[in-house]
């Protein structure tokens, strides 16, 4: 017996039924409560750990911080409990609800109190000035100047960082982008768990999307994250009304595919490059999707499966048209030439990155060897989730788009991998690696969600015949102590994973050759203000050359 998610309810096209806009009115007021609470949650364990006052330049005090950051975790952890009990009295829907969004905003919230830590005493963000995050800096300066951005880079960045530089830090570009990180880094969980709820129930969500989210945690540039955390599943929500457009109805089904147009277009302008990388099994996606719809419903079928599709494209064309052109122009004459230690590592390994700074990697022979055939045990049970959810849900929607985009991301990085040696140019195929961990970690936790629901109607169906009924039907009615196990478990795994990924950019010295240079990089430059940051060793720093400015004339 096949069981599947419950389909929408069907929505009439030119009359809403009674009672349908209080429905959508609450709906829309929860979500929006959801993503309150999500966000205030990261931005409130921001707040309290920037009262930590420790030095991170030394290794007691990036402990002392880290274990601080821990034991606001677990406050704010018990008092996320404590609302639960507290609202499951009146609206115990909303209650699961706001308990998992602000979960998933204390899962990142600690990652970016680590970044608050590690950069306690300076104005830089992470490596100050140097490599891309000064690029960011200029290409910020030269839209308040009016100077033209490379037209091959996505401009959102640019134009958000000189936007919040004007409004808050007096047109300072160079101290408003620590910031802007840290915020990006904060709203990591709370993007990650909204995009997937518009797919999955709210525990699902939390223990699907912000779990895989966890891998692509990037202090130095979480911008570039956040994209790849909500363009997949925004991609599956579209991938669903396209499937499942007349029961949404037409109108319904147009103003969906323009707001997720205006969304993608949004993305895309500021990254694209997961794009690039999905774009080959998007478009077979949608091709087949498009086939389907044309042979079970005929015309009409086709022409209601377009119409969302249609309206998606025509609004992420008028809004990211004329960037998309010049990315593609751009395309045939840029190259990355930067090797880095990935780019020489396994292409067939993608469980971990070892990024620009490997460090202690490098004496431990890199991939580490694995206990099958050299695969070790995560990349296994990623294949193991891969295959039971091929055999459980292969029809669905979401899982259709995530094998798509994963697909899509191993042909890709295959490709650029094969051609390095011809061309000379890396194309920053390793990063394919967050894509394709991301896309196999949610299809894993998809495999739990559809093999719960598969036990779940067979246990329903059984139920009179089965021993121990009587245990089932008690622990059917205590569902809030289920809830709780998952908020505290989920708490405490987004706890660790955070701590150890602020650890890893904690302040080292360059020597190290670790991601904790960066930070100390921060802290021996001299600040922007000219004078040294509060930590630099032995009060010495170097002297802060001013990024050029062009004014208009």
């Amino acid at each position: 017996m096949t069981v599947t998610a419950p389909a929408p309810a069907p929505v009439a096209e030119h009359r809403a039924p009674s009672g349908s806009s209080g429905r959508i009115s609450r709906a829309f007021a929860l979500t929006a409560a959801e993503a309150v609470v999500s966000v205030s949650a990261a931005i409130l364990l921001v707040l309290l750990s920037m009262r930590l006052d420790v030095n991170p330049m030394q290794r007691i005090g990036q402990v002392s911080g880290l274990a601080g950051i821990q034991l606001r975790l677990l406050v704010l952890l018990a008092a996320t409990v404590v609302l639960y009990l507290v609202l499951t009295r009146w609206m115990p829907t909303a209650a699961v609800r706001i308990s998992a969004a602000a979960v998933a905003g204390l899962a990142t919230g600690v990652t970016a109190s680590g970044s608050v830590v590690a950069l306690r005493g300076t104005s830089w963000t992470f490596n100050a000035y140097g490599g891309d995050v000064g690029n960011l800096q200029q290409w910020a300066y030269h839209v308040m100047d009016g100077v033209p951005l490379l037209p091959e880079y996505p401009p959102g960045f640019p134009h958000l960082l000189a936007w919040v530089a004007q409004l808050f830090f007096d047109g300072n570009a160079s101290v408003a982008v620590k910031w802007v990180m840290i915020g990006f880094l904060a709203i990591s969980g709370p993007a990650a768990y909204l995009a997937w709820r518009m797919l999955l129930p709210p525990l699902w969500a939390l223990g699907i999307g912000v779990t895989a989210s966890l891998p692509l945690m990037e202090p130095y540039k979480p911008y570039s994250p956040v994209v790849l955390i909500i363009v997949i599943p925004v991609l599956a929500k579209l991938a669903q009304v396209v499937m499942e457009s007349a029961k949404y109805g037409r109108k319904l089904s147009l103003t969906i595919g323009a707001g997720l147009g205006a969304l993608l277009a949004a993305l895309f302008l500021l990254y694209a490059g997961w794009f690039v990388w999905s774009a080959v099994g998007v478009v077979v996606l949608f091709a087949v999707i498009l086939t389907g719809r044309a042979r079970s419903g005929g015309v009409r079928g086709l022409l209601d499966a377009v119409l969302p599709l249609a309206a998606t494209t025509v609004v992420f064309l008028a809004l990211a048209g004329p960037y998309m052109i010049r990315l593609l122009r751009a395309s045939g004459s840029t190259k990355d030439t930067y090797f880095y230690f990935d780019s020489a590592s396994d292409p067939a390994y993608f469980a971990m990155q070892g990024s620009a700074f490997p460090g202690p990697l490098r004496s431990l022979g890199w991939p580490l060897p694995g206990e099958l055939g050299g695969v070790g045990l995560f990349t296994i049970l990623l294949v193991v989730g891969l295959g039971a959810v091929i055999a459980l849900g292969l029809r669905r929607p979401l899982v259709l788009t995530l094998l798509a985009c994963t697909g899509s991301a191993f042909l890709l990085r295959y490709w650029y991998a094969s051609h390095m040696s011809a061309e000379g140019a890396v194309q920053l195929y390793p990063r394919t690696s967050l894509q394709i961990v991301y896309c196999l970690l949610a299809l894993s936790g998809l495999a739990v969600y559809l093999g719960a629901q598969r036990i779940a109607a067979w246990t329903r169906a059984n139920e009179g015949r089965l021993p121990g009924r009587e245990a089932l039907q008690a622990a059917r009615r205590k569902p809030r102590a289920t809830v709780i196990g998952i908020l505290v478990a989920l708490g405490l795994l987004f706890g660790s994973a955070g701590s150890a990924t602020a650890d890893a950019y904690m302040p080292r010295k360059p020597s190290e050759n670790t991601l904790g240079t960066l930070a100390w990089t921060s802290h021996v430059t001299g600040n922007p203000n000219g004078k040294c940051s509060k930590y630099a060793p032995r009060g010495k720093c170097s002297t802060y050359t001013p990024l050029q400015r062009t004014k208009k004339n």
